[in-house]
Order: C-alpha cells, then sequence, then structure tokens
C-alpha cells in the first residue's frame, strides 16, 4: 500500500507539473476551461465518496481498494489520449476519473490500515505513510518539470501514465485485492 500511494503521488505531481501549460499550449484551452476541467477532480471525489459504500457491497473489500489505482490507469490513458485526440473533453473525464477511483483507495486503505495496525502503532504508522507520499509530491513534480522543459508537457503525460500502470502492478501484486472482508482488528 506505501508503495503504490508513492508511486501514485509522483505520477500525480508529473502530472500537475506539465497539465496547465498542456491544457493552454496544446489543447488551446483558456484559463476558465482549465479551471472546469481541474474541478471535474472535486465532482469525481464527491460522486466516489458517495457511491463507495454501495461499491463496497458489491466487490470485495481488497477489490474496492484496488479500484482505485486501476481508474487511475483509466485516466492516465484518457489524459494521454489527449495527445492524439486533442479535445478538452479527455482530460475533463481524466479528472473526474482521478478523483472518483483515488477516493474509493483512500476510504479503503485507511480503513485497512487502522484495522491492521495496533492502536499505539496508529499515529507512528500513518505519519509514515503521510511523509512518504507528501515526500514524493516534490519528487515527482521535479521530475515533471525537468522532463517538461527537455521533452516537452506531452513527454510528461506519457511518463505520468507510464508511473499510474507501475503503481496499479504494485498494489495487484500485493495480497490486497485478494482480501474477501476487512480483517480483524489488531490487538492493542
Amino acid at each position: 500500500i506505501l508503495l503504490t500511494a508513492v508511486a501514485w503521488n509522483m505520477s500525480w505531481f508529473v502530472l500537475q507539473a506539465a497539465y496547465v501549460p498542456y491544457a493552454m499550449q496544446v489543447l488551446g484551452m483558456t484559463a476558465e476551461g482549465v479551471g472546469i476541467s481541474l474541478a471535474m477532480f472535486g465532482a469525481g471525489m464527491v460522486t466516489g465518496a458517495l457511491l463507495a459504500a454501495k461499491i463496497a457491497r458489491v466487490v470485495a473489500f481488497g477489490l474496492s481498494i484496488a479500484l482505485g489505482p486501476l481508474v487511475s490507469v483509466a485516466a492516465a490513458l484518457s489524459m494521454a489520449l489527449s495527445i492524439w485526440l486533442p479535445t478538452p473533453v479527455l482530460p475533463c473525464a481524466a479528472f473526474f476519473l482521478f478523483g472518483f477511483g483515488p477516493i474509493l483507495w483512500t476510504i479503503g486503505s485507511t480503513t485497512l490500515r487502522q484495522a491492521v495496525t495496533p492502536a499505539h502503532m496508529l499515529g507512528r504508522v500513518s505519519a509514515l505513510v503521510m511523509m512518504a507520499t507528501a515526500g514524493a509530491r516534490p519528487l515527482g513534480a521535479a521530475l515533471g518539470g525537468v522532463v517538461g522543459a527537455s521533452s516537452g508537457p506531452e513527454s510528461c503525460l506519457v511518463l505520468a501514465a507510464l508511473g499510474f500502470v507501475v503503481q496499479a502492478l504494485l498494489i495487484l501484486a500485493s495480497p490486497v485485492p485478494r482480501l474477501a472482508r476487512l480483517p480483524e482488528m489488531a490487538a492493542a
């Protein structure tokens, strides 16, 4: 879970480093259009949060966690597809999916972490996760800046998509997707 979250955050910030120049210079979007596309992230998060309980009733617990990384791959591919089909619709769809899937991840992975971590360790484990994921963000932004400056924003979209594939492979290779239900609470 930690490695998946770090890879997701790095990929997200590679994408963030290039998105506004890409949207305005390549797709020809206005500031208003960029703002609307970015707002789709919030719309996706709200929608995902509202549907999380229903999704959790339909799919196994571990799969509901893995949906976040899998939906992020679909989002990244939608964004990258806009290189060949330059329309603002694809980034809007991508940002919606980037909100929708990862909120399912956040709800499920936080629930799992709180269930399996002994109470006296929960603060330290949560702090480690926060430090690792927050620490990955400037690395991703710097990588995105370097790649974008040297190869163009389209290269960042492709790099980000590859990073999102990596984070999905990391969680799929773990035991998490095979969890049928939430494990028993850890002993204090």
